[in-house]
């Protein structure tokens, strides 16, 4: 038995949550056979990844591959598609560190805008739960997330650029103390419950530093999302990105690239390397990835100390690194 005839008997089997079947929804992301235990391994995108959904499918499927096709066991593990509002144009770009301290917002921050001046429409989600500051660099703390009857939340606007944060739903200067489960509700807020413009090109989600709820969450809510790796030169910072990185491998997430920042300061056209040199292209050839860009420290010239212009040397740097990514992600 071929994984390809497998295919064949479990193709037509209902997602009941989207009332279509499995083929015609091309939800078989994974069909593979262990010969050794005689078990058929599926990986399997849902509509909505809830109890009565998956429980209903592996009875399904374990009738099919244990009592029809004869296989001593079934192992399947389910994904949720990507929400019908972020529909499959919208490019969704995780920025994640591994450590904390690099800059990660920031760059997320900047990268938005020179998405946005490249004539991109842009949507930020500040994932950062615990240390969320995207309201902060954007200079935009004192507004409120509006919501509908329905309960979908509006996003906040800046400069055309989209945002949600955790920043809003608690008071300035209080912490959130969340343990793991209402991190993966509110999760599921910015994710299924935003009122995301139609005409988003690139989502950009602020990952928090580590490898925690929030990592492992992001595949339940978009299982195609790319990561970017964010480090600096010094290997404190490169070395919890490896790990970072490997941590997203072994969550099947695709790692798009590396991003340096603070690699220099330039004074009087010299470049002096605060940090040491080598963390980005230490993590790039450890994972088998791309060092997508070198950013130096710097003040931005503008009125916000942490967007740099798209005249400022580090903003056009900032615009070089964009075109790459979108080079990668539009011609994948």
């Amino acid at each position: 038995m071929t994984t390809k005839q497998i295919n064949k008997y479990i193709e037509n089997i209902i997602d009941p949550s989207r009332n279509q079947s499995l083929g015609a929804l091309q939800a078989i992301k994974h069909l593979g056979i262990d010969p050794e235990k005689n078990t058929v391994i599926l990986l399997i995108e849902v509509g909505k990844k809830n109890p009565d959904v998956t429980n209903q499918l592996t009875r399904e499927l374990a009738k099919i591959v244990k009592i029809d096709l004869g296989f001593a066991g079934l192992v399947v593990d389910y994904e949720q598609s990507r929400p019908e509002h972020l529909g499959k144009k919208v490019k969704i770009l995780g920025i994640a560190s591994g450590k904390g301290g690099v800059g990660k917002s920031t760059v997320t921050a900047n990268l938005a805008y020179a998405l946005t001046r490249l004539g991109k429409k842009v949507g930020i989600l500040d994932a950062d739960i615990y240390g969320a500051n995207m309201p902060k660099i954007l200079d935009c703390e004192n507004r409120i997330l509006e919501s509908n009857a329905d309960g979908k939340v509006t996003p906040i606007t800046v400069d055309g650029i989209e945002m949600v944060s955790t920043e809003y739903m608690v008071d300035t200067d209080r912490a959130l103390l969340w343990r793991g489960p209402m991190l993966g509700k509110v999760l599921k807020i910015f994710f299924d419950d935003t009122l995301w413009s139609p005409e988003l090109e690139y989502l950009l989600v602020d990952l928090p530093p580590g490898t925690g709820d929030v990592m492992m969450d992001l595949r339940q809510f978009v299982a195609d999302i790319k990561l970017l790796l964010v480090t600096t030169p010094h290997p404190s910072a490169s070395h919890i990105a490896i790990k970072a990185g490997f941590a997203a491998k072994s969550l099947q997430q695709e790692l798009l690239g590396v991003i340096e920042n603070m690699s220099w300061l330039e004074i009087d056209n010299h470049r002096h390397k605060v940090f040491g040199e080598g963390g980005g292209e230490a993590v790039s050839e450890k994972l088998l990835v791309p060092l997508l860009g070198q950013i130096p420290l710097g003040q931005p010239t503008g009125e916000n100390p942490s967007i740099f212009s798209e005249t400022d040397k580090i903003g056009i740097i900032y615009l070089s690194l964009a075109k790459t990514i979108m080079r990668l992600v539009e011609n994948a």
